[in-house]
């Protein structure tokens, strides 16, 4: 329910509502309306940076947990031995400057 859209909606109803009588209880039924209007907005990009925020998170740790398999290493191999000498090399320097990168 939290990677949808659906959930910035019901988030922001529930704003909405809560807006519109807390209010109601002081002002005119136009004055609630827009203001319970400018809640929905808020709470829909609220809602947006919310679920924004737990992909991100969610993708950080599933990045971190990923390992070759033993086919993926054999394609690995594969591919390394195709490459010459010179283009080894600058693979494996790639390789030390994404895992320097990586540590910092």
């Amino acid at each position: 329910m939290v990677s949808t859209w659906k959930f910035n909606v019901i988030f922001a109803l529930f704003g909405c509502i809560v807006a519109f009588f807390s209010s109601l209880l002081q002002n005119s039924v136009w004055t609630s309306m827009i203001r319970s209007l400018i809640a929905f907005v808020v709470f829909f990009v609220f809602a947006f940076i919310i679920r924004w925020m737990t992909a991100f998170i969610q993708k950080d740790a599933s990045v971190q947990n990923m390992s070759l398999t033993p086919s993926d290493e054999m394609e690995v191999e594969q591919m390394i031995e195709s490459l010459d000498e010179e283009e080894q090399q600058k693979v494996a320097e790639y390789i030390r400057q994404l895992l320097r990168q990586e540590e910092k």
